[in-house]
C-alpha cells in the first residue's frame, strides 16, 4: 500500500478513537467553534456614609456612629464593589479602638480596603472599598483640598478598575481633582468605574468637564440631604467600555443612616 494511504487511514483511525474516548480536538480555521466571551455584570454602590452618624448626629461623640445601620444598608444593596466616603479609622471621635471599614467588611462579608487623607486625633479619616473580589493591586492618589487634602483611591480588578473619591468643597480644587482623575485613568485600558461624592452638581463645570470622557450611569435623582434630598452630588461613573449596559440604578430610599443617599447601579461590559 502507498504510504499516503496509509498515513490517511492512520489519520481517520486516531480521528474515530478520539471522538470515541471523548477527547476534544481542535478546531482549525473555525471561530465559531471559540466560546463567546461572558459580559461582565457589576452591582456598584457608592455611598457617603458620614462616619456612621444619621443628618444632624454629633461628630463627637463616638455612640452616635450606628455603623450596624451603614452595614445594613450596604449588604441590602448586595454589591460586587461598594465605594465608601467620610470613613474613620481608630479616631477619638468615632471610637479609638474602631476601624470602621473592617467593621463592615466583617459584617457584610467582603473585602475591605481603607486609604487615609488626613490624620485626626486617635487616628485617620478617608475613604474605602468593599469588595466581593480581593483587588489584583491599590494605590491612591492625593489631591489638594479646600478645607483638608483629598484622596483618590484606585483599586484594580482582574476585569476592571475601580475609583473611589471625595472632591473638595471648591469649584478650582475641584477642577483641579478632574485633572488629577484624567491623568490616573489614562493609566489603563481595562473599563475603569469612578464612583464618589463629588460635591457638585449635574450642570456644574467640574461634573461637565467629567463627562467629556466618563458616562454617568448612576441615577439622575438628588441624593443629598438624605431626610430631604434636593440635589444630586454623588455619582457612578464608567469609562474605557463604549458598548457598556445599565441594567438597573436608582438612588436608595435611605433618610436615616447618614446624611447623603446610597447610589446604586448595576452595569454589563
Amino acid at each position: 500500500m502507498p504510504r499516503f494511504k496509509q498515513l490517511k487511514r492512520f489519520h481517520r483511525n486516531a480521528l474515530t478513537l478520539a471522538a470515541f474516548l471523548g477527547f476534544g480536538l481542535p478546531a482549525f480555521g473555525n471561530d465559531a467553534a471559540s466560546p463567546a466571551k461572558e459580559p461582565n455584570v457589576v452591582r456598584v454602590l457608592s455611598y457617603n456614609i458620614q462616619i456612621g452618624r444619621a443628618p444632624g448626629g454629633s461628630y463627637s461623640d463616638p455612640s452616635q456612629a450606628f455603623l450596624d445601620r451603614t452595614a445594613k444598608v450596604v449588604a441590602d444593596a448586595n454589591p460586587d464593589v461598594a465605594g465608601l466616603q467620610e470613613v474613620d479609622n481608630k479616631t477619638n471621635r468615632s471610637g479609638a479602638d474602631v476601624d470602621q471599614l473592617a467593621f463592615l467588611a466583617e459584617k457584610t462579608g467582603l473585602n475591605g480596603q481603607f486609604e487615609s487623607k488626613i490624620e485626626l486625633p486617635g487616628g485617620l479619616y478617608g475613604v474605602g472599598v468593599l469588595s466581593r473580589e480581593k483587588p489584583l493591586r491599590t494605590a491612591k492618589v492625593y489631591i489638594q483640598g479646600s478645607s483638608h487634602r483629598r484622596v483618590l483611591q484606585i483599586c484594580e480588578f482582574e476585569n476592571y478598575v475601580f475609583f473611589n473619591t471625595h472632591f473638595p468643597l471648591t469649584q478650582e480644587t475641584r477642577l483641579q481633582a478632574v485633572k488629577v482623575i484624567e491623568e490616573e485613568a489614562k493609566k489603563y485600558d481595562k473599563p475603569i468605574i469612578l464612583v464618589g461624592d463629588i460635591n457638585a452638581t449635574p450642570d456644574s463645570a467640574e461634573v461637565v468637564e467629567l463627562k467629556k470622557t466618563w458616562r454617568s450611569i448612576g441615577a439622575d435623582a438628588p441624593t443629598f440631604s438624605a431626610d430631604k434630598p434636593t440635589v444630586q452630588i454623588d455619582y457612578v461613573f464608567i469609562r474605557n467600555a463604549p458598548n457598556a449596559r445599565v441594567v438597573e440604578t436608582c438612588v436608595v430610599d435611605e433618610p436615616l443612616a447618614s446624611d447623603h443617599r446610597p447610589v446604586f447601579c448595576v452595569v454589563e461590559f
